[in-house]
């Protein structure tokens, strides 16, 4: 009995390190392995029980998805909760300490915002077809909270982006994402993991008001979008739309569609880069 006992306490011990180094850091197997027989005697930690172990944390509420084959400890049950007003006064003290002190002082506040980061409420998830709704939810809290997400790849790329918001068109599930100052729509299917990030974002973007029109016969059937609005009535030979908000990526690519029975009025800049799209396309199949 006293072995038995000896036996489980080893292995108590053996998770509890394993849970501490994930704490340290964003790790592969092979360096979670590495770092845990550092410290032994002689190799005890492999696959197959560093994996368990990872099996044991998650099964007592310690949530350890794999992202880029890395584990990430996202949510654990003693973790403390950061409120809106906590993080908004790290910030201020990240903005002071950035302008007001040495590169010196900057690393250590970078540091102890990273530990406390791995202790608190962070919010990162991996991105599944099965949880695509738990992921927009994430998104969204973004999007709420003002704070940048980052989008992690299937390809490895990392970007930290602006959220804006979640677009569901022709069955699928976009990101509607601002990226170095560029909108984009980021197909779901191509990530794998997303965080929400302390960092805070001024929202330095308003939602756009385009005008098109539409020509008889299709002007007759034109059924109006949520965000849309009827400017001018049927006269006999058009109506006139006012969108707001709608994606420029997916609002041109429906309106295209639509061929010569439809306009952009406004603003100016959506009407010439549509002419342009034109005239590209009809200059590909040398019709210019």
């Amino acid at each position: 009995m006293a072995k038995l006992s000896a036996k489980k306490n080893l292995s108590s011990t053996q998770v509890l390190k394993t849970l501490l180094v994930l704490l340290q850091g964003n790790y592969t197997m092979q360096e979670l392995i590495s770092k845990l027989n550092a410290g032994e005697s002689e190799p005890v930690f492999n696959n197959s029980v560093v994996s368990k172990y990872i099996n044991t944390c998650r099964y007592v509420g310690i949530d350890i998805p794999k992202i880029h084959n890395r584990y990430f400890v996202t949510s654990i049950p003693f973790g403390f909760e950061l409120t809106g007003n906590d993080i908004g006064i790290l910030e201020i003290m990240q903005n002071i300490i950035r302008e007001e002190m040495g590169s010196k002082c900057n690393k250590i506040f970078d540091r102890f915002l990273e530990k406390i980061n791995r202790y608190s409420n962070k919010k990162i998830a991996r991105v599944e077809k099965e949880t695509y709704h738990m992921t927009a939810e994430l998104f969204e809290l973004g999007v709420s909270e003002k704070r940048k997400v980052r989008l992690m790849y299937k390809n490895k790329v990392i970007q930290d982006c602006i959220p804006i918001g979640v677009v569901e068109n022709k069955d699928k599930t976009y990101f509607h994402v601002i990226y170095k100052n560029k909108e984009k729509m980021i197909d779901a299917s191509r990530v794998s993991g997303i965080q929400v990030l302390g960092e805070k974002y001024i929202q330095n973007f308003s939602d756009q008001v385009v005008i098109f029109e539409l020509k008889a016969p299709l002007a007759q059937r034109y059924n109006l979008r949520e965000n849309e609005r009827l400017m001018k009535n049927f006269d006999g030979h058009s109506i006139t739309v006012s969108n707001h908000g709608e994606s420029k990526e997916i609002l041109f690519s429906r309106l295209l569609r639509y061929d010569d029975k439809c306009e952009i009025i406004n603003p100016k800049s959506y009407r010439e880069e549509m002419k342009q799209i034109i005239s590209s396309a009809l200059s590909n199949y040398g019709e210019v």
